[in-house]
């Protein structure tokens, strides 16, 4: 008995030592979109598994991406599919931080990958992209949408946009309150239009513009002393906004293409789930390829969209 249990305790010591890392660290179950820490990422960049059928496709994506820096097209669809628990999440995931390039626990996102893959092209390929200067819009378009999408034309549209929106730091909530901090930005009024706003109301911009309508008041004063706004005409501009703002994909396309142009930059939409999230709606898939067709034919690969999907292309058409 005794000889078993020493027996028992050389063999457990033997298997732990075969394992390259700690067997007994934490471990993140299922991977998550949205408000990832440090450590998080971290531990997704340092656990990934670049397996021969991931090489496989970071091969394909990141060298049509390589194409399109210098080469316009308007081919900037990705349809990422597979059964559930397959690592879609993930994969996009590590799709967007080494398209960010963030530097995460003293290295860049990137180097995560030259001890992973031994393709030196697909490694180059990689590389040559992540030096690009990239913006990242990940959601999961489940959580980003409101309760009513699935009941408007427009859905993917809107929330494509309200993401965008919080992204490059205009409000995410209400797509007429971020038109307004567009306008003012481009016309360089913002920060004086802020600061009025906060001198007249006593409150954070940013933490009050989801509920603008209740600081309706403030917001005309502001756009008054800001703008050389008469007050009839602020009042009017407030509420043609509030009851007959709408958008177009057409005019949304335009919004990113000025953003790209302005800030030299390129911007990559990860949305995952979205098979899930269109269903059977022919109406919400048809709003998600004229969103792909007008991003392609006004940003010209500078704009691209990656989804994810449990099931294939040919079958949500």
């Amino acid at each position: 008995t005794g000889h078993s249990r020493w027996l028992k305790g050389e063999l457990e010591m033997i298997i732990k030592d075969l394992f390259k890392k700690d067997i007994t660290r934490p471990i993140q179950g299922v991977v998550t979109i949205g408000n990832e820490n440090e450590e998080q990422k971290w531990q997704e960049l340092e656990e990934y598994v670049c397996t021969d059928e991931i090489t496989k496709s970071f091969r394909t994506f990141f060298r049509r991406y390589r194409e399109s820096i210098n080469n316009p097209t308007e081919k900037i669809g990705v349809w990422i599919t597979g059964f559930f628990g397959s690592g879609k999440s993930h994969f996009l995931k590590i799709l967007g931080y080494i398209l960010e390039n963030e530097e995460v626990a003293g290295r860049e996102a990137v180097k995560y990958f030259e001890d992973k893959i031994k393709d030196q092209m697909v490694l180059a390929d990689i590389k040559t992209c992540a030096k690009a200067n990239n913006k990242v819009v990940l959601f999961n378009i489940d959580s980003k949408a409101k309760s009513d999408s699935k009941t408007r034309t427009q859905a993917i549209m809107d929330i494509m946009l309200r993401a965008f929106n919080e992204s490059v730091g205009y409000c995410g909530t209400s797509p007429w309150v971020a038109d307004l901090e567009r306008t003012l930005d481009n016309e360089g009024k913002i920060q004086d239009f802020i600061s009025k706003f906060e001198e007249y109301s006593g409150r954070n911009w940013v933490q009050t513009r989801a509920k603008a309508l209740l600081n309706r008041d403030y917001i005309i004063r502001a756009l008054v002393a800001s703008r050389d706004m008469s007050e009839e005409s602020a009042k009017k501009f407030i509420e043609d906004q509030t009851k007959n703002f709408t958008n177009t994909t057409e005019e949304f396309a335009k919004i990113v293409d000025a953003y790209c142009t302005k800030n030299k930059t390129r911007v990559i939409f990860l949305m995952d789930e979205v098979g899930q999230f269109i269903g059977d709606n022919t109406q919400l898939m048809l709003n998600l390829q004229t969103c792909v067709e007008d991003l392609g034919k006004f940003c010209r690969g500078q704009a691209w969209v990656v989804v994810t999907s449990q099931q294939e292309l040919k079958a949500m058409i």
